[in-house]
């Protein structure tokens, strides 16, 4: 198996499980551990440099928040985040740490990179500081080189977050880091067909190996490669995966990571082209499936315009999905979806009579059973670069939440990026009061009211810029930033990180 580079050390022999199956070791796992997170004293030693007060973590549990990204307790002793990046050379990548506390918060940053040849991966540590109610930009690849990487935080206390932009050639991205590790990590929509290529990179960043089992729905089934059953990312170790090698020729695709043992962190890396259109998504899986899923802010942008969703059901029953649309005004008939067993479904927004054209409306997905759900855009031929870009939907309604910028002023995610809109829904049965604040500000940017299962847009003039947003609701709300330069809104979208009181 190749990463998208092509390039990498062979595979490596591994024991056989219990199960009498042969494990087999990630086609790239990088080969030395992440010792900010491997031991008490591994922890202890390195952050003294840093802070003496910095406690070390426990091994990282499942994530409480079904989207994986709440915002750590302000008050916590110890908080972590992990970043994954199988892009290899074809996207460079900034992390940016947002601390939504009025107190500094001291870090370790541990990053590790591909090998050159089969020797051990280049590893970096580096302490980091994250003032109060402010954002600082890392590159993850300082001292490693231009591949594929992941990198582990450590934190004295809680209420930092992280988030990362990835860019180049074909276009760029925006997606949240994980605040903990799972069993399990879900993405729905993917393609291999002409020159698309799909990456998986799986991160373990505890102390204990994780053995996993991936599998796909494609339009023509369930595709279990064997060299995927038993796949083993072992301690503090990146392993990236080629899914073209296994999945060819598949113009949807959904995958799923179950955890035999151990916990990780997956995201998949979309290279997209058509023509002389192209687009790049990086995306962090759903840690759990759900029965709800939530899309903010959706546009559907004209004639030569898709809006698709990606509907997968990896259950052995058929689940029957019923997508439902929130207008600032006006309403549409909302359409009943069959997803059988074992399946991922195409459902066309673009084509369902009554919406819009170029009018945001928000989406919502209730199945009859656990699904994972995923939305593509793509923008009119002709249309500024990028033409296309992906996201995964929230599953999470919260009365706060924040939402970073894709970047800051001195280190933008990508040249002349900016907020274009922020959309805030209200699901509930009850009116929310919404009040939208830049940190680290204290003065309102917006307050207004959303109606049940309303939708509110703030246009560029109130949220332009590369501005952090609080949103503080009365009632749960889900929210999504869409971010420009891009073809269309919604090719390049973030949905922030709720907070989990």
């Amino acid at each position: 198996m190749t990463d998208p580079d092509g390039a990498g050390p062979d595979d490596q022999a591994a024991p056989s499980t219990g199960s009498g199956r042969q494990r087999r070791v990630g086609a790239h796992p990088e080969h030395r551990r992440w010792t900010a997170m491997i031991s008490v004293v591994a922890v202890v030693a390195a952050v003294a440099v840093i802070s003496s007060a910095l406690p070390a973590p426990t091994a990282a549990p499942a994530p409480a928040g079904a989207d994986g990204v709440p915002v750590p307790p302000a008050n916590a002793r110890a908080s972590s985040a992990v970043c994954v990046g199988g892009t290899g050379t074809a996207a460079a990548t900034t992390i940016y740490l947002t601390n939504t506390t009025p107190r500094t918060v001291a870090g370790m940053m541990t990053s590790i990179g591909q090998p050159v040849s089969t020797g051990p991966a280049p590893t970096v540590q580096r302490s980091v500081d994250v003032p109060a109610l402010d954002t600082v930009a890392v590159d993850p690849t300082s001292g490693l080189g231009q591949a594929s990487n992941a990198s582990s935080f450590v934190f004295a206390g809680g209420g930092v977050v992280a988030s990362q932009v990835v860019g180049g050639p074909g276009g760029w991205s925006t997606a949240p880091c994980a605040s903990q590790a799972g069993p399990q990590w879900s993405f729905a929509g993917g393609s291999t067909t002409g020159a698309n290529t799909l990456t998986l990179a799986l991160s373990d960043p505890t102390a204990t190996e994780a053995v996993v089992d991936i599998s796909f729905l494609t339009a023509t089934g369930v595709i279990t490669p064997q060299a995927y059953q038993g796949l083993v990312v072992p301690a503090g170790q990146l392993a990236v995966e080629n899914v073209g090698q296994f999945v060819q020729n598949a113009s949807d695709i959904a995958t799923f990571v179950t955890a035999e043992s151990g916990a990780l962190v997956g995201a998949e890396f979309q290279q997209w082209s058509s023509g002389s259109g192209s687009g790049v998504s990086l995306r962090l899986g759903a840690p759990a499936l759900s029965t709800t899923w939530r899309f903010a802010q959706t546009t559907s942008g004209g004639p030569g315009s898709a809006v698709d969703f990606d509907l997968a059901n990896p259950g052995r029953s058929p689940a029957t999905a019923t997508v439902s649309f929130s207008l600032s005004s006006g309403t549409v008939v909302p359409q009943r979806v069959s997803v059988p067993a074992s399946s991922i479904v195409d459902f066309s927004a673009s084509a369902t009579p009554g919406l819009p054209q170029q009018v945001p409306y928000s989406v919502t997905i209730d199945s009859s059973a656990p699904i994972v759900a995923g939305r593509s855009v793509e923008a009119a031929t002709g249309s500024p670069a990028p033409v296309w870009g992906s996201s995964s939907g929230t599953v999470t309604a919260a009365r706060r939440w924040v939402v970073p910028g894709p970047g800051i002023a001195s280190q933008p995610g990508t040249a002349g990026a900016t907020v274009e809109s922020l959309a805030v829904v209200n699901p509930s049965g009850s009116a929310a009061r919404v009040t939208v604040t830049s940190l680290p500000g204290d003065r309102p940017v917006a307050m207004f009211a959303v109606a049940p299962d309303g939708v509110a847009v703030l246009g560029a003039k109130l949220v332009g810029g590369l501005s952090v947003f609080s949103i503080t609701s009365s009632q749960p709300v889900t929210v999504e930033e869409d971010s420009q330069p891009s073809g269309a809104p919604g090719v390049v979208s973030s949905t922030g990180f709720p907070f989990a009181d």
